[in-house]
């Protein structure tokens, strides 16, 4: 008897876990289904005002009520999708000053000290919006996140902050982060390259930094072509570090100008065949046909990579580098003719888009 009894609370305990649990998923359904109601709504109310206010036909005021009424997490995915797909640059900072203050940006913010890493990644989503240079204590320490996620979303809202030692701590920061976090913080320095220019200059001339760091931010130097830090590229094509020496001669071939045509000639006898490799892929890019001479002797190199950069540099001197090839088919060379064979059979597009990547 007693087990039957145990047996029977057992079944009676299990039926109100059921519909327990019944109930809850449908009150969870339905709230669901009410927030998404709401968030549809407001989304709809969203699209006119906002319309008018790009134009200048309007404000920005129905924009943020419309952005008030949804949910506090909704509001701030409504508001960077427009942010950064249909605010132009020009009016970033006016759209930032009507959302600054809201309830909903005030609530984002505040997760900058949280242990969650999603609740930083709404404070630095929310900064890249509304964020000036009052906020750059908050956001210095998103900077340093442990995520990379939120680490990507606070190089964004440097734009917005515009404070000059967070830029520098993002450039200094830079070789050491992973390439996604790279290619949004180039993104957002070419915004504010001002601020960047001296922190990169300083980066570059740095003597106590690795050849791998210097490479890294070489490239940042070739994203963000910037004149004046030419002579500070230049003077690393003669680092010891040969990756650091690619680097520099990648970074050149934005930067046309005697000394960095000079620079990359020497490269093109590097030791290292990536160095001679890359040398010879700015020396196309410049279009140094004084180069000539050197790149038709790199048919013959004993690394294929090498040759293949000289042959579509060689192609893209005009016809001075057209008769170099002409003239190594008839090589006796076999390195050299075979080369020349293969790009002579390639479109002027597929030598540009090689001779670029």
């Amino acid at each position: 008897m007693s087990l039957l009894l145990v047996l029977g609370v057992i079944a009676v305990a299990q039926a109100v876990f059921v519909v327990l649990l019944g109930i809850f998923v449908f009150v969870r359904r339905e709230k669901l289904l009410r927030r998404a109601d709401s968030v549809r709504s407001s989304r709809g109310k969203l699209s006119a005002p906002l319309a008018k206010w790009l134009v200048g036909s309007g404000s920005a005021d129905p924009v943020r009520d419309a952005l008030r009424a949804m949910p506090r997490d909704a509001a701030l995915v409504f508001a960077s999708e427009i942010y950064d797909t249909r605010v132009p640059r020009d009016q970033h900072a006016s759209f930032g000053a009507a959302l600054r203050g809201e309830p909903w940006a005030n609530w984002a913010i505040k997760g900058a000290t949280q242990r969650r890493w999603w609740r930083r990644l709404d404070a630095a989503r929310a900064l890249g919006i509304v964020g000036t240079r009052d906020d750059a204590d908050i956001l210095e320490p998103l900077l340093d996140d442990t995520h990379a996620a939120v680490r990507l979303a606070a190089t964004q809202a440097l734009a917005a902050v515009d404070d000059p030692e967070l830029v520098r701590l993002a450039v200094a920061h830079y070789p050491g982060e992973a390439l996604a976090v790279r290619l949004f913080t180039t993104a957002t320095l070419r915004t504010v390259w001002q601020l960047a220019e001296g922190p990169l200059r300083d980066c570059l001339t740095s003597r106590d930094a690795s050849g791998r760091e210097i490479a890294a931010w070489l490239a940042l130097a070739e994203s963000l072509n910037l004149p004046s830090l030419r002579p500070a590229v230049t003077a690393l094509a003669s680092h010891p570090d040969p990756e650091a020496r690619a680097g520099a001669a990648r970074a050149l071939r934005r930067y046309p100008h005697a000394g960095s045509v000079e620079a990359v000639r020497a490269l093109l006898d590097d030791p290292q065949d990536f160095v001679r490799a890359a040398a010879a892929q700015a020396l196309g890019a410049l279009r140094a046909a004084e180069a000539e001479p050197q790149l038709e002797r790199g048919l013959s190199d004993v690394a294929w990579w090498v040759r293949f950069r000289c042959a579509l540099a060689l192609a893209l001197l005009g016809e001075p580098g057209r008769a170099a090839l002409r003239r190594a088919r008839q090589s006796s060379d076999t390195f050299a003719r075979e080369m020349a064979v293969m790009t002579s059979g390639l479109s002027e597009g597929a030598v540009l888009e090689l001779g670029d990547v």
